[in-house]
């Protein structure tokens, strides 16, 4: 059987414990089943093909590698990984607000989490991108909190959720710049041109489930598992 998707895994823990002095480590797996995205929207990552058997049993060796090197993970059934992440890191703040976390990810939604205590390092191609709350606020001229907005009007192609027709990129950052979120804009939609204010009428029932797709959840119950993190 190939490996490597396992030899990739271990070569990123590696990496990460090389250049780093983290104390504690969490890794987080999506659960399958079905959750409420799948229930809100129906086609909710649909365009994905299942997941390949041989596929399926490299993640399950590098399960089984985490629990034989003593590294805890996180999988609940019906609950995605970011989900996951985004409750474990918020609850945690909860706790002990001192705390700082690097969230590693390939998904762009985990940057709703950044603030001025929660780093994110998106992978793209094997690199990183560390992404700060100041960073990307001068990036985006808006503040992460304002992300699920901004991506509730454009959609997200990889989730296969619908974005709002005729407005792109551009403008959608201009209306989030101007509004910070979608119920502001549609509470001061008199002030916005014609077109605009036609199309987001239009499409306003997509523009709020889109932000109840996108938002990660944050108050899951979870183990009692920071103290077994340990990665030293």
């Amino acid at each position: 059987m190939k490996q490597g998707t396992v030899f990739f895994f271990l070569r990123v823990l590696i990496s990460i414990f090389k250049k780093t002095d983290y104390q504690k480590l969490l890794i987080a797996f999506d659960g399958g089943g079905t959750n409420f995205r799948k229930n809100l929207l129906p086609q909710y990552k649909a365009q994905r093909e299942a997941m390949p058997e041989e596929l399926y049993q490299q993640m399950e060796t590098v399960k089984l590698l985490l629990e034989k090197t003593d590294l805890t993970y996180l999988q609940l059934e019906n609950q995605e990984a970011d989900d996951l992440i985004a409750s474990f890191v918020n609850q945690k703040m909860k706790d002990n607000p001192g705390l700082t976390f690097d969230v590693f990810t390939r998904d762009k939604d985990l940057l709703q989490l950044l603030s001025q205590n929660v780093n994110i390092l998106k992978y793209i191609n094997g690199k990183a991108t560390l992404y700060t709350y100041d960073n990307f606020c001068q990036e985006y001229k808006f503040t992460p909190n304002s992300y699920i907005d901004y991506l509730s009007l454009l959609g997200d192609n990889v989730d296969n959720i619908e974005g709002i027709k005729g407005i792109g990129p551009v403008n959608a950052k201009k209306l989030i710049q101007q509004f910070q979120t979608v119920e502001n804009i549609y509470q001061k939609i008199n002030n916005l041109p014609e077109i605009t204010k036609r199309l987001l009428i239009d499409q306003e029932k997509l523009v709020l489930s889109n932000k109840k797709l996108i938002s990660l959840v944050i108050n899951i119950s979870l183990p009692d598992i920071y103290e077994k993190c340990n990665f030293s």
